[in-house]
């Protein structure tokens, strides 16, 4: 790879056109030109790329987010399951010394609203519009903060982060 002596280069070509002739991308060119106090020199602008081009292209039609919402909730990796991709490994002994060992939290919570008070497995949402912020309950909240911090217990319960997945 050739070394290319950035001060005699003709900085009255633009950026482009230097990218092309020297091999180099063309942000790298903008970077020089900038370091080396050469802007505003060259004779005339490049064209935008992308010139003509929506900017809102990549916006999904309301169909198409539905569409993708419904495929997040079944995914392994986003949805509501033990495979979820946030999903951590957690010991917990209940107030009568029975130990379960968990991948995710949420999920143990979900399939044993028996074990807890029915008032603390009310799930509750937090933050966004249309329900796109977390869920959480108070069995969840209160196991999570025990896991985290030097509290011991929750109502009896003891929960221990075992690693992260």
């Amino acid at each position: 790879m050739r070394r290319i002596d950035w001060h005699s280069v003709d900085w009255t070509k633009n950026n482009r056109q230097l990218a092309d002739e020297l091999g180099k991308a063309y942000d790298t060119v903008a970077k020089k030109r900038w370091e080396l106090g050469q802007s505003g020199k060259a004779k005339d602008r490049a064209v935008r790329v992308d010139k003509g081009v929506s900017k809102t292209t990549c916006v999904p039609s309301p169909q198409q987010q539905r569409y993708a919402t419904e495929m997040a909730k079944i995914s392994p990796k986003s949805g509501k399951f033990e495979t979820n991709i946030h999903s951590k490994k957690y010991k917990i002994t209940s107030p009568d010394n029975q130990v379960f060992v968990i991948t995710n939290l949420y999920q143990f919570v979900r399939d044993n609203k028996g074990l807890f008070l029915p008032t603390d497995v009310i799930f509750k949402r937090q933050g966004g519009t249309r329900g796109t912020g977390g869920e959480y309950c108070n069995a969840t909240s209160g196991l999570l903060y025990i896991s985290k911090h030097k509290t011991r217990t929750w109502k009896g319960w003891k929960c221990e982060l075992l690693d992260s997945k």
